[in-house]
């Protein structure tokens, strides 16, 4: 025996089937293009004075509405994730330092000019143009990421870092824009290197 539907039910199952259709293409075509993501272009560990340092170059391109939110004076905050693994065969690679870096570009409005503002060590750089700021956002220079005498010499050891752009850092009102809109969602993979004290 099969259940007829009611001319009510399937009026209603038919609104719905068309509504959902719209929705979804209304959604497929009102959304920006996402954005290009950051690469990670070179990373270089090196051991100097009883410490391992990173240098690390990236190329951090902004989205139009990046653009714009740094010309009206919306800082952008970017994290930079690193973290140095201990390689093991069978299970997990342990972690043995996790550490954030995080990185400001904002604009000065009347002077016209970017700021670049390391948070950890508190060093602004002041650039003329937005593509010399975006390349000083990118460099990471002489990070100190661990004391040589804590590392284990006799096992293999690799770092990785990932960058993105720090939806939280922007202001409480853009936030919800920022998280329901692609072209906000910047960021890298994880970049693998092999750290050698």
């Amino acid at each position: 025996m099969s259940m007829a539907m009611s001319p009510f039910m399937r009026a209603t199952v038919s609104l719905l089937q068309r509504a959902a259709w719209a929705l979804l293409a209304c959604a497929c075509l009102c959304l920006p293009a996402q954005a290009a993501d950051i690469e990670i272009l070179d990373v270089r560990g090196q051991s100097r004075d009883g410490f391992y340092f990173m240098d690390l170059d990236a190329r951090i391109p902004l989205t139009p509405d990046m653009q714009d939110a740094v010309e009206s004076g919306v800082p952008l905050r970017f994290v930079f994730d690193v973290q140095l693994l201990r390689t093991r065969r069978y299970v997990w690679d342990a972690r043995l330092l996790v550490l954030r870096r995080a990185m400001r570009l904002e604009r000065h409005a009347l002077a016209g000019k970017y700021v670049v503002h390391d948070e950890v060590s508190q060093q602004r750089q002041v650039l003329a143009s937005l593509p010399d700021a975006l390349e000083a956002l990118g460099q990471l220079r002489e990070v100190t990421l661990a004391e040589l005498d804590a590392l284990p010499t006799d096992l293999p050891l690799r770092g990785r870092v990932r960058a993105k752009l720090d939806i939280e850092g922007l202001p409480a009102p853009m936030r919800p824009v920022a998280y329901l809109s692609p072209s906000w969602y910047l960021g890298s993979g994880w970049y693998t290197w092999e750290v050698t004290p």
